[in-house]
């Protein structure tokens, strides 16, 4: 059986695991709103007024790179390739390398970061080009552009997951990164950073799309061909990083099985126990440290370097605190994975098992808002009026309230079993997380700009009743997780699942 053959076994099986109707309803109407998205964008930048144009030409080539970016770091932060079955679901059937890097690029078109970036790098490429047939000569030169990047994020992908299997590849990771985070901090610092931009590459590709519009086809047939190659190369490459990947030997294996911990002073009281564990739990799990790090540092840096503006500012609590409840917010118990029976036979108030995940999930959502904001107010431009200082509080109030609520909602609702033991497992399947992923991201974004609607009026006090009636409503949701986690049926339900699936 050929890859191509494997991957649509495994995307069939996989669509087949998604027993819940509405799991499946929402899949489907994301798959259908993703074009309609795109075409909506498309001609939603159609109708700008033709004196626009240059406006988009000096920013198209920055949303071009940034889609490059985003598509190599995507990856990276789960820590190799996207998958669609963990490891250890597949390691007795021929799987082939081939399999493995195909689902990576198959899952991209899931993560609703990727999707959003593609839709703004299809709308900002049809506000730049003119209102004509040649325009759509940009199609060919776009598609190239979209597989190059994913095949480009699964390579480095692959290779990071390949050096990580030893000492010194890991070593030399960090390395890397410290001296990539230095040179970037010394280039923004110095001022560098707006001539990197105008040196870019993609402005060259920009251009050639414009002037294919206006007649002029050599560049673009040149740039199109060129990135046509690039992409094929980085496919061929990104399926020889992802053999490479998976035959080397791990060093790493023992360690993780049997690591000397120290002993955890003895709690108090039943409440301290359950956070303790609650906690060590996080932050011994491979994937929610790097994701809360990653979430905490990426979008602060990216805000530092941009230096955006107070309006733009207010939204990034939402942002982030919708990614943050991703980690493990929407499945929490999942945390107790197969210990959940031993310690929902302890003799402890039922109730404190969901208030230390509620406690757990809150400190890590606001540790990462308030890491990435603190980033992000280091460069901001401009003052801030009390309005906009006053509204920058009440939106990481109300999104981290609102998201930790309809967390706790969908954890007592809707369980899963995961044990978050490898450095790419998910808290749900990549359906469901798929959907989880894009209600969060509606609901802090619909958040975040009321707030900054509220605050642009320049009276204080509106903004605290926007802040508070979106609180309310995670608190409301929050009150709904706990009537159902009061039920004893409901609580063996959720025990159950994440225990043993």
């Amino acid at each position: 059986m050929n890859a191509a053959a494997q991957l649509r076994a495994l995307v069939a099986l996989r669509w087949t695991m998604v027993r819940s109707r509405r799991a499946r309803y929402g899949l489907a109407a994301l798959a259908s709103l993703v074009p309609l998205a795109i075409l909506g964008g498309v001609a939603g930048a159609q109708l700008a007024p033709e004196d626009a144009r240059l406006d988009a030409a000096i920013i198209a080539p920055t949303i071009y790179l940034g889609f490059l970016v985003l598509s190599i770091v995507s990856p990276l932060t789960a820590g190799g390739g996207n998958e669609l079955y963990p490891p250890d679901q597949l390691v007795a059937f021929p799987v082939a390398p081939q399999t493995h890097f195909l689902t990576g690029l198959a899952v991209m078109p899931i993560n609703l970061a990727w999707v959003s970036q593609l839709v703004v790098l299809a709308a900002g490429t049809s506000f730049y080009l003119p209102k004509r047939p040649s325009a759509l000569l940009a199609l060919p030169t776009v598609l190239a552009w979209v597989v190059l990047c994913a095949a480009a994020g699964q390579l480095a992908s692959w290779v990071v997951a390949g050096l990580r299997q030893s000492r010194r590849g890991r070593a030399a990771l960090w390395v890397a990164g410290a001296a990539t985070g230095a040179a970037l901090f010394a280039l923004i610092r110095l001022g560098g950073f707006d001539d990197l931009l105008d040196n870019s590459p993609t402005v060259d590709v920009v251009v050639a799309m414009g002037e294919a519009a206006d007649g002029t086809y050599r560049r673009w047939a040149t740039d199109t061909l060129l990135l046509a190659g690039l992409a094929v190369a980085a496919l061929r490459l990104g399926l020889a990083a992802c053999s490479w990947a998976l035959r080397r030997p791990g060093d790493a294996g023992a360690s993780r099985e049997g690591r000397a911990l120290r002993v955890r002073a003895p709690r108090r009281t039943a409440f301290g126990a359950l956070l303790a564990a609650d906690r060590a739990s996080v932050w011994r799990s491979a994937s929610l440290r790097r994701g809360a790090i990653v979430l905490g540092l990426l979008p602060g840096l990216v805000t530092f370097a941009l230096g955006v503006q107070w309006s733009t500012l207010l939204l990034l609590p939402g942002l982030v605190a919708s990614g943050a409840a991703l980690l493990f917010g929407v499945n929490a118990f999942c945390l107790d994975a197969g210990g959940a029976v031993w310690l929902a036979t302890l003799p402890h108030d039922a109730r404190l098992a969901l208030r230390s995940k509620a406690w757990v999930v809150t400190e890590t959502t606001l540790a990462c808002v308030l890491l990435a904001t603190g980033a992000a107010l280091l460069r901001v431009r401009g003052a801030p009026t009390t309005a906009e200082a006053v509204g920058l509080g009440c939106a990481v109030v109300a999104t981290v309230v609102s998201v930790v609520g309809t967390s706790l909602r969908l954890s007592v609702e809707r369980p899963h079993r995961a044990d978050l033991r490898g450095r790419r497992d998910t808290p749900a399947p990549p359906g469901t997380m798929a959907v989880y992923s894009a209600r969060m991201a509606a609901q802090t974004t619909l958040a975040g700009l009321l707030v900054s609607g509220a605050a642009a009026s320049g009276v204080w006090e509106l903004p605290v009743l926007v802040g508070l009636a979106v609180a309310l409503l995670g608190l409301r949701s929050a009150a709904a997780a706990a009537r159902q986690w009061a039920d004893p049926r409901s609580r063996a339900r959720v025990t159950l699942t994440v225990a043993a699936g």
